[in-house]
């Protein structure tokens, strides 16, 4: 059995901007993981093309390809964390951006195992990530 995950987020920039900022390096660095200054970004954006966020220093990391990209509006991708370099579950990741007062409106669904005990971790995770872009977006 699996389940599903599913945060939203208001962004005060348009779709285009969001969009971008999950579709390259430049994008991703100043709101994923920008407490840890080891991480590396590398991103094909492209359908079946590549992406991969690490930190060698914390551990961890994630990859997956990109499976959807219809700029500006969605993305989806699959999603595997790395422990340690170790790859773990692939899931899959799908994110919408839908114009809505003046910014966007980003809904993020994440469909996993069921994994007892961690989807409340997983879901405050994605809470903290769109968070970091909603600031980065509304700052710069």
């Amino acid at each position: 059995m699996s389940q599903q995950l599913i945060v939203e987020q208001h962004v005060a920039a348009e779709p285009a901007r969001v969009y971008a900022g999950w579709t390259s390096a430049e994008g991703l660095a100043p709101w994923w993981w920008p407490h840890i200054p080891d991480t590396t970004f590398e991103v094909e954006a492209r359908v079946a093309g590549r992406y991969e966020i690490r930190s060698e220093a914390a551990g961890i990391g994630v990859r997956g390809e990109f499976l959807e990209l219809d700029e500006p509006s969605s993305i989806r991708m699959t999603w595997c964390w790395l422990n340690d370099g170790v790859s773990e579950v692939e899931d899959q990741v799908h994110l919408t951006f839908i114009p809505q007062d003046g910014g966007t409106q980003v809904t993020l669904r994440h469909d996993l195992p069921a994994i007892a005990g961690e989807g409340e971790a997983i879901r405050q995770g994605w809470r903290d990530v769109l968070a970091r872009l909603a600031q980065t977006c509304a700052t710069g």
